[in-house]
């Protein structure tokens, strides 16, 4: 099957049938190019709807593959490079087969096929629909929108294909920054604005080489469009119109040309049954699709015994970490409570609590002959320092009563993964010693309402403890997978299941994955 493809078809009707045979050629990326039986170069826009329906179409028939509508050719120029390789080209029954040939030729696909005829579907061209208005077809010299644009998906590209039928010179993309996305669902998983743009820019130079980009991040809410005196047409959908009518509103204030506003309808996704996600295509139903997969591919730990599987689950206060380890017992693996073990190491006569009561001096031993915590934090909470040096004492005591641990487990051959939940893994540093890092998010507005609820703490002593935790961007940059509680138990639950079944298929496939991954 070849990794690349580029789709030659005439007929908006056959379409579904094209787009069915084509996935059975290619594994990632499809290219497709209309071709219109008359050329109107002139008024390109008017093939805004059969794009709009031909990546509505590929969502349903090939919603695997990152499917590119072209739209050079539309503009009478030829396809002369993409940013892929393009393996097979193919085509369909109404593209004569000299010229699939003779365009496979110019970008070097080693592969041509003929698609076939599907049986009483009759040809329908690229036309414009009745009851278009006019004024939708009409094309501007600088065209803008703006978004968050993270991992591109059917919604993105209509809107940016949308864009782009209708510019004539230049298009201008604003692209939120870190800044904009901390109220989005998820912002831990965001791309950086970085690849986020880049991914905007690379899309746009695929689909139509001969217009001006200018891919951009943006700050706040209007961009350039505050300032640039060159625009002619905003381009959004439905949910951000308001926004266009406030970028007007400012650009009167700023003495700016009024922008006419293309706005494009709101998609609705397929979230049956799923309750907790949006029923538009969303980027944050995409987020949230990646809770429970692997967003990073674990290092080579070639140092770790090959079983048990070792897995560091961690997360902040009240992420749900404990009822999750269940979920994993439940599941078939073994679980190492950190916290109950660390509790161990402080009873009487143990290596640990002689050498916290020599650093710290006896004060920090009560009348029952047990350290007492609340002297010991008294201590260690009011300075850096004090705690830093804890650390020093018990990290490594607690390393290698957990490494006795799986040992013991190893030895009883009943289970192929252990998992350490570990609050302390990333501070101490512990990421080396296992096979790889699974945590548990959730926003810190939840988390301080469930301490207050939870440990009955005010408001203020709840913002203490989370603030002095990592963060969950940090949390989410040395993880593996990533769950999130902030919903229904259910839907946390599917993500436990769906993370737990691609770690059983991984070690059913490759019984050497610990050395592999």
């Amino acid at each position: 099957m070849a990794k690349t493809g580029l789709l030659l078809t005439s007929s908006l009707a056959r379409l579904p049938f094209c787009l069915q045979a084509a996935r059975k050629h290619v594994a990632k990326t499809l290219y497709i190019q209309i071709e219109p039986r008359s050329s109107n170069i002139q008024c390109v826009p008017i093939y805004s709807t059969a794009i709009n329906r031909i990546y509505t179409s590929s969502s349903i028939h090939c919603n695997h593959l990152d499917v590119r509508v072209l739209i050079t050719n539309l503009r009478g120029q030829r396809v002369q490079s993409l940013s892929q390789q393009v393996d097979v080209l193919m085509f369909d029954a109404d593209v004569p087969q000299a010229e699939a040939t003779l365009l496979a030729e110019g970008l070097r696909a080693p592969s041509v096929v003929q698609l076939e005829n599907p049986e009483a579907v009759e040809s329908q061209g690229f036309t414009t629909e009745d009851g278009d208005s006019p004024d939708s077809y009409k094309m501007h010299d600088n065209v803008v929108l703006g978004g968050t644009f993270d991992r591109l998906h059917m919604g993105h590209k209509i809107l940016l294909s949308n864009a782009v039928l209708r510019a004539k010179k230049r298009l201008v993309v604003g692209v939120t920054d870190a800044s904009m996305v901390k109220s989005k669902k998820l912002p831990e998983l965001i791309l950086p604005v970085d690849q986020r743009i880049n991914d905007v820019t690379n899309f746009l130079k695929d689909i139509d080489h001969s217009l001006r980009y200018e891919v951009v991040p943006i700050s706040d809410p209007f961009g350039p469009t505050a300032t640039d005196p060159d625009m002619d047409l905003i381009v959004v959908s439905q949910e951000t119109q308001r926004g266009g009518e406030k970028v007007n509103e400012l650009r009167q204030k700023n003495n700016l040309n009024k922008l006419q506003i293309h706005c494009i309808g709101m998609l609705e996704g397929e979230s049956v049954g799923e309750e907790d996600k949006e029923v538009k295509i969303s980027s944050s139903n995409q987020r949230m699709d990646l809770l429970g997969t692997r967003i990073r591919e674990p290092e080579p730990k070639g140092h770790l015994e090959k079983h048990p599987y070792l897995i560091g689950l961690l997360g902040g206060i009240a992420s749900g970490k404990s009822i999750m380890c269940e979920r994993f017992k439940r599941f078939g693996a073994a679980v190492i409570d950190c916290d109950k073990l660390a509790h161990s190491l402080y009873e009487p006569g143990t290596e640990c609590f002689n050498a916290l009561k020599e650093h710290f001096g006896a004060g920090i031993v009560g009348s029952d002959g047990k350290i007492d915590r609340k002297i010991l934090g008294s201590i260690v909470f009011s300075q850096k320092e004090k705690l830093e040096e804890l650390n020093g004492i018990v990290w490594p005591k607690l390393l290698d009563a957990v490494k006795v641990r799986i040992e013991e487990i190893r030895k009883q051959g009943q289970h192929r993964v252990v998992f350490i939940e570990a609050a302390v893994l990333l501070k101490a540093g512990w990421q080396n010693h296992v096979h790889e890092v699974w945590s548990l998010i959730i926003p810190p507005e939840e988390a301080i309402r469930r301490l207050q609820e939870r440990n009955n703490l005010t408001e203020e002593e709840a913002k203490m403890r989370i603030n002095s935790q990592l963060s969950n961007d940090v949390i989410v940059q040395h993880s593996n997978v990533v769950f999130s509680s902030q919903w229904s138990y259910e839907f946390t639950e599917k993500q436990a299941v769906r993370a737990w079944e691609i770690l059983m298929k991984d070690l059913d496939t490759c019984p050497e994955v610990s050395s592999k991954i």
